[in-house]
Order: structure tokens, then C-alpha cells, then sequence
């Protein structure tokens, strides 16, 4: 087996570094933290109360089961997902994992959110910690559609 050259080994240096530093740059969640999760635009709700009210014609990533949206209003106790999962069903938790804060992302296909960093601690859709490094639960939130208005998603923030 031939050795490796200097020259092929600054090149592989060279190549890995450049990787660590766009990753670490650009949006690499291990390093800035954020998932790929669109922000909820902030006409589509009001806080009222410890009360969420979102407008679900003004929020086309819900309007599917499957999507998903991050909210992190000040007003909040905490910055939430909110994931639809089903045809009348959305689940709400806090996006931060719990291991380093590292905003989880709603996998629909796996029925589950998934830290969005390299250790992908996984958490059930009622927030209950499965596996991986975090090791605690997610808040959870109780949603439901407003009995007067189906269009309109009702989340209790206490």
C-alpha cells in the first residue's frame, strides 16, 4: 500500500477545514443552533392571556398535514413548533433540545421531532424523550382547533 504524499495530505487538510468552516458559518445547526423550520409570519397570530391564537388560512405550512412552524415571540414562555399530524391533530412543544438548545425539527414520516444537531436526540409527537443525548422531555402544549372556528388553532401556553 502506497503512502500518502504531503502535497495529497495538505490537500485533504485543506478540503476537511474548509468543510468544518462553512458548516460552522453558514446554517449548520450544531453550530448556529437553528433548524431548517420556517418562523411563523407574525400576522397569522395573537397572545392573549396565556392563549395562542393562530390563524391557520394565514399559515400555508399547516394548512398540510405534515408541516411545521416555528414561533419565537418574546410573549412566549418559550419558542414552540407546531407540527400538524394529522387531519385535525397538531402537536406543540418547545423547539429548544434539551441537551444544548439546538431547535428540534417535526419529522413526519418518523411520527416524531428530531434535533436538528448532529446527536439527533429524538422526542415523541407529545414531546416524551425517546433516544439520544438529551435525556429530558420537551414541553409540551395542549392545541386544538377553535370549536367556533375551525380555522383557527387554539394553543393554552400554561
Amino acid at each position: 500500500m502506497p503512502g500518502i504524499t504531503r502535497k495529497k495530505f495538505i490537500a485533504g487538510a485543506v478540503v476537511a477545514g474548509t468543510a468544518v468552516c462553512v458548516c460552522g458559518f453558514s446554517s449548520c445547526a450544531t453550530f448556529s443552533k437553528k433548524g431548517s423550520t420556517k418562523a411563523l409570519d407574525q400576522g397569522a397570530y395573537i397572545i392573549e392571556k396565556n392563549i395562542l391564537k393562530i390563524e391557520l388560512s394565514k399559515v400555508p405550512a399547516l394548512g398540510m398535514v405534515g408541516g411545521a412552524v416555528k414561533l419565537t415571540d418574546g410573549n412566549l414562555p418559550q419558542p414552540i413548533i407546531i407540527a400538524r399530524t394529522g387531519d385535525a391533530e397538531y402537536a406543540v412543544v418547545s423547539i429548544r433540545c434539551p441537551h444544548r438548545g439546538v431547535e428540534v425539527e417535526y419529522k413526519h414520516g418518523e411520527k416524531q421531532f428530531r434535533c436538528a444537531s448532529l446527536g439527533h436526540s429524538t422526542f415523541s409527537t407529545d414531546g416524551v424523550f425517546k433516544k439520544g443525548l438529551a435525556k429530558k422531555s420537551l414541553a409540551k402544549y395542549l392545541a386544538k382547533l377553535d370549536p367556533l372556528d375551525k380555522n383557527r388553532l387554539i394553543v393554552s401556553l400554561s
